[in-house]
């Protein structure tokens, strides 16, 4: 898996247009959000076989990194354009809405954007030494 993390001022999405593993329907068709942790997460095909170790280490560094940067909500946000090795779609959504209840029931307030849906953003990234991260597992 491989994930761009941007510690946003604003984070702002609108569905566009499906693809053809588009979640159905596509919910929330948009969203605004503040002081947020956007993780633009790719699932990949060697992730198959790995989803248990993965969300572990998943769940735990944004943990930290949420309490270390101090904001209060993460945005999980479906990015196929991180990786040339995608990942089962049917897998890649059961994975994001588990990894949505687990950080749900870990206390984080959690959003997920829908999956398969070409979506237009606007960002503002806070400018910490911490805003920005890359990470694969």
């Amino acid at each position: 898996m491989r994930v761009l993390q941007l510690h946003c001022s604003d984070f702002g999405y609108k569905v566009r247009k499906e693809t053809p593993v588009a979640e159905r329907p596509a919910i929330p068709e948009a969203e605004k959000l503040e002081d947020v942790l956007v993780c633009f997460i790719c699932f990949e095909k060697r992730d198959e076989s790995r989803v248990g170790e993965i969300t572990e280490k998943f769940v735990e560094n944004v943990k930290v990194d949420v309490s270390r940067i101090g904001c209060k909500r993460v945005l999980l946000y479906p990015y196929a354009h991180l990786s040339k090795s995608l990942g089962s779609a049917r897998l890649a959504k059961v994975f994001l809405a588990d990894l949505r209840d687990r950080f749900s029931s870990e206390g984080v307030e959690v959003h997920k954007s829908p999956f398969g849906w070409y979506k237009a953003f606007e960002l503002s990234c806070i400018g910490h030494p911490l805003a920005e991260a890359y990470r694969e597992y």
